[in-house]
C-alpha cells in the first residue's frame, strides 16, 4: 500500500487539500470509475456541496489530481538526472526507468494523467505541472546531441524545431507505448523466464541505449 492510498480526513481551513487527498485515495483504490465529487466529499467527511467551493466540476478536480501526479513524476525524473553523472546515454536510460517505475507504482494515477478528455483544458495548475514533466523528458533528448536544456518556459518554442519535434514524438511513443503494454499485462509471457522486474530492467536499459545511440548518430 502506498501513501496515496491512505484515508484522509478534513481539517478546518484545509478543505481543498482534504478533497485532493481523498481523490487520490479513491483513485488508488477504485480507479477513475470511483472518483466523483460526491465520493470525495464523503471520503473527506464534508457535505456533498463542499467541493463546489474549490472545484466547479469533476474535471477540475481530476485536473489537479493529475497535476500532483505530474509533480511526482517530475521529481522522479529530476532525481534520475542527478544520478546519471552527465552521461547522455545513462541519462536517457535513467529517464526511461523513472517513467516506467512511476507507472508501475501508481498505475491508476499514470492512466489519469493522459486522459485529457476528462480534464479541464484551461486548468493552469495542470498546464504548469505537465510542462515541467515534458521539459525534463525533452531535455534528456537534447542532451544526446549536446544541446541546451529545455525548461517549462521554453518547451513550446523549442519543440517547434522539426528535428526535436520528431525526436520527442519518437521517444515518447516508444517509452509510453512500452508502459501501456506493461500495465495491460502484455509482457507477462515474455517475462516469464526471468521474472518481471529483471525483464523490465533489461528491456528498459536496452531501449534507452538504442534510442540514445540512434539520436546521437542521426
Amino acid at each position: 500500500m502506498t501513501t496515496i492510498g491512505r484515508k484522509s480526513g478534513y481539517h478546518h481551513g484545509d478543505l481543498k487539500e482534504a478533497l485532493l487527498a481523498a481523490a487520490e485515495a479513491l483513485l488508488a483504490e477504485e480507479g477513475m470509475a470511483g472518483l466523483t465529487l460526491r465520493a470525495c466529499a464523503r471520503r473527506a467527511g464534508v457535505s456533498h456541496a463542499a467541493p463546489k467551493h474549490h472545484f466547479a466540476d469533476v474535471s477540475e478536480l481530476l485536473s489537479e489530481v493529475a497535476a500532483r501526479s505530474f509533480d511526482r513524476l517530475t521529481a522522479a525524473l529530476e532525481a534520475s538526472r542527478a544520478e546519471s553523472a552527465q552521461d547522455p546515454e545513462a541519462r536517457i536510460i535513467a529517464v526511461f526507468r523513472a517513467y516506467v517505475s512511476f507507472a508501475r507504482r501508481y498505475p491508476d494515477h499514470f492512466r489519469l494523467m493522459f486522459r485529457w478528455d476528462h480534464m479541464a483544458p484551461d486548468n493552469v495548475v495542470l498546464q504548469q505541472a505537465s510542462a515541467k514533466t515534458f521539459a525534463e523528458m525533452t531535455s534528456s533528448l537534447t542532451a544526446q546531441r549536446g544541446d541546451a536544456e529545455v525548461t517549462a518556459e521554453t518547451l513550446q518554442q523549442r519543440i517547434r524545431d522539426p528535428r526535436l519535434n520528431d525526436d520527442v514524438v519518437f521517444a515518447w511513443s516508444q517509452i509510453h507505448g512500452y508502459v501501456q503494454l506493461l500495465l495491460e499485462g502484455q509482457f507477462d509471457g515474455f517475462a516469464e523466464a526471468e521474472g518481471m522486474d529483471a525483464f523490465v530492467d533489461r528491456t528498459v536499459k536496452t531501449s534507452g541505449r538504442r534510442l540514445s545511440r540512434l539520436l546521437q548518430n542521426d
